[in-house]
């Protein structure tokens, strides 16, 4: 249970073997490449070598990728997939590398791409035709009453037509100028559109200059109409024009749809257009000469002689050299724990990594995470759901590797929350009337508080003595004294005082005293020490103060275990007043039909806002109140070149 110790090596082979090593290598998923190129400008050693880029191999390979995704969007955007139980339980189909690349020199993936591109270039074509149609309607509307072609309005010899709008409160004043000013005129009312008034007016053209004068007055706008027909006959032809366009739009539509049984084929190849994308990708880390590459990478200690039988199975022309990682390298993390542990490393890596030289804070987690969990939620009944849910999806869901170490965090955790309910006497939250073994929460919420705060004070302690046992191992003896051993005395005496004078324990006047005095000394020794990295005296003193005044996060970290307790009660809470609503319905036929409905339901919700309140909540805990006592974090995962393998699983060969 530990951090695996790395190997940095260093190979040298010749070029001609580089596409079936990196094949082999994917396959054999054990090995991080270091990019040499950015450490050229750097290293004197790599003087003789350039950086080695398969531009070209990489442009085709990304362009061929982005065409497969188009045509699995274009599909899946009118073809939905109907999966049910059956597709879910079902495994990943399985093919060696040399298969996966048969199948996608059989596939006609780049047919379907031309033909998709072609179809959905036309969809749009057609959405925007009628976007524009619509728009063109939507001008007419106002229009729509007025039953002259617009091109015989243009062509008339001996008189002049206005389509516009004026103010709608102007209406009577314009009418009556008009028709006292200007006999030759012919003016109607074509509708109204808010505050505008849609006019039609015919005039003699001897007239036209004073009809002008008269518009100006009324701010009269002139509609810009550039059709030929009637807007009555523009806006029949524009609805037949959409009903033909939607036609041809639901037909390309389904010639889709055809495709639907080819989206399992494209996400294959698209995975292994994936799996060269990565090789070429990786080549780029890599430098070279006219003959040979220099590949430098970090390997497993554990792992060494397979990678050397991977590259023999290669090539038996090459050249490697196996070193013990500096303190300069930044090297890559990778935890290994027992298969109990291992489902908790998902919480170390959401806070940070460790370090090389750090230790692995899961296996020191996990205890804790258990009996906080379980406390929170701590309901027999949603355990027992728990444990079932998560134990038949091991059992038949195909998971990869990270969902199934998530799965089986929660298999896990359902078993504390079984005990802690069973402790409780809490099973649905009171659905099931069966007694506490040990006691009834909200009867005696106090004393829970003060044993969430206990198991705080054990695991901030503890998390100290972590913190004094690495200072011990790296032979810093003092510093362990200062920074923990004064800590431990002052804490506990502080409360060994302040439990005398609140909390009336019984403790002799003489044991007092030595306590006080202890405590005292404890105090003055912090203030002498916690500022030891200062020169100046007054520097020295003044971060010691400061470091007394830590003291208060003490406090403020023993308060944050009160949410043991919280979120216990708040589980039991919910799913009581849930009980109580299902018991108001009597025993009618109503309760028949919606007790069970609220049960499911509600206890589901329940169950589902708790487990993500403790799952949060502890974490908290162990971040905040536990880690920050011993743990830095800021290590850099471990992330070998592997297969990508999301749509299909290949083997090895």
């Amino acid at each position: 249970m530990a951090i695996v110790k790395m190997n940095k090596f260093s190979l040298l082979v010749f070029k001609s073997v580089k596409n079936q090593l990196l094949q082999n290598l994917q396959g054999f998923s054990k090995v991080e490449f270091i990019n040499l190129g950015e450490e050229t400008d750097k290293e004197e050693d790599f003087n003789y070598f350039k950086r080695y880029a398969d531009t070209t191999n990489l442009t085709e390979l990304e362009s061929s990728q982005s065409k497969i995704k188009f045509s699995i969007d274009t599909i899946s955007k009118y073809w939905s997939v109907k999966s049910g139980i059956k597709d879910m339980l079902k495994e990943k189909p399985q093919f060696s590398y040399e298969e996966l690349k048969g199948f996608e020199e059989k596939s006609d993936w780049e047919n379907i791409y031309e033909d998709l591109r072609k179809k959905e270039d036309r969809l749009n074509s057609i959405n925007n035709e009628i976007s524009k149609l619509n728009s063109d309607i939507d001008i007419l509307i106002p229009w729509r009453s007025l039953d002259v072609s617009l091109k015989e309005l243009e062509g008339m010899k001996w008189v002049s037509s206005f389509l516009g709008t004026i103010p709608r409160n102007l209406k009577e004043k314009f009418r009556e100028e008009l028709e006292s000013s200007i006999n030759e005129s012919y003016l109607e009312n074509i509708g109204e559109v808010g505050e505008d008034l849609n006019i039609f007016l015919i005039v003699h053209k001897d007239k036209l200059s004073e009809v002008e004068e008269i518009l100006r007055k009324y701010s009269f706008a002139k509609a810009n109409l550039t059709y030929k027909d009637s807007p009555k006959d523009v806006i029949n032809s524009c609805d037949n024009k959409i009903i033909s366009l939607k036609e041809e739009k639901s037909k390309i539509v389904d010639e889709i749809k055809s495709y639907g049984g080819k989206i399992e084929e494209l996400k294959i190849v698209y995975e292994y257009i994936g799996n060269e994308l990565e090789k070429s990708k990786a080549s780029g880390h890599f430098l070279s000469t006219d003959k040979i590459f220099v590949i430098n990478g970090w390997i497993p200690e554990e792992n060494k002689d397979e990678l050397e039988k991977v590259i023999k199975s290669t090539t038996s022309d090459y050249y490697i050299d196996f070193y013990e990682p500096t303190e300069e390298d930044d090297v890559p993390i990778k935890l290994q724990n027992n298969s109990a542990v291992a489902p908790f490393e998902s919480i170390t890596s959401m806070y940070s990594l460790p370090k090389y030289n750090e230790i692995d804070p899961t296996p020191l987690l996990m205890p804790f995470y258990i009996l906080f969990f379980g406390m929170m939620l701590s309901d027999a009944g949603y355990g027992v759901l728990m444990l079932l849910v998560t134990a038949l999806a091991l059992k038949f869901v195909p998971l990869d590797e990270d969902a199934k170490k998530f799965v089986k965090l929660f298999f896990y955790l359902s078993l504390p929350t079984i005990f802690w309910g069973v402790m409780y006497g809490s099973y649905f939250t009171g659905a099931i009337n069966i007694p506490a073994v040990w006691m009834k929460p909200e009867e005696n919420a106090n004393f829970i508080l003060l044993v969430s705060i206990g198991f705080g004070l054990v695991h901030i302690f503890i998390g100290l003595g972590i913190k004094a046992y690495l200072l011990i191992r790296e032979k810093k003896y003092l510093d362990a004294f200062y920074d923990v051993g004064l800590w431990y005395i002052t804490l506990v005496t502080v409360m060994i005082y302040l439990g005398s004078s609140f909390a009336n324990l019984n403790i002799s006047a003489g044991v007092l005293n030595i306590v006080k005095y202890t405590m005292f000394a404890g105090m003055i020794g912090l203030v002498l020490t916690q500022g030891r990295e200062n020169k100046s005296i007054g520097a020295r003193l003044g971060a010691g103060l400061y470091g007394l005044y830590g003291i208060t996060s003490y406090i403020g970290d023993f308060v944050s275990y009160s949410r043991l307790m919280a979120l216990g009660l708040a589980t039991g809470f919910i799913g009581g007043a849930l009980n109580l609503i299902i018991s108001f319905l009597g025993t009618g036929v109503k309760a028949w039909i919606f007790g069970p409905l609220i049960f499911v339901i509600g206890h589901v919700f329940n169950l589902l806002i708790n487990v993500l309140g403790a799952y949060v909540h502890t974490s908290r805990l162990q971040y905040v109140e536990y880690f920050g006592k011993f743990y830095e974090g800021g290590g850099k995962a471990f992330d070998p070149f592997k297969h990508i393998n999301k749509t299909i699983k290949i083997k090895a060969e």
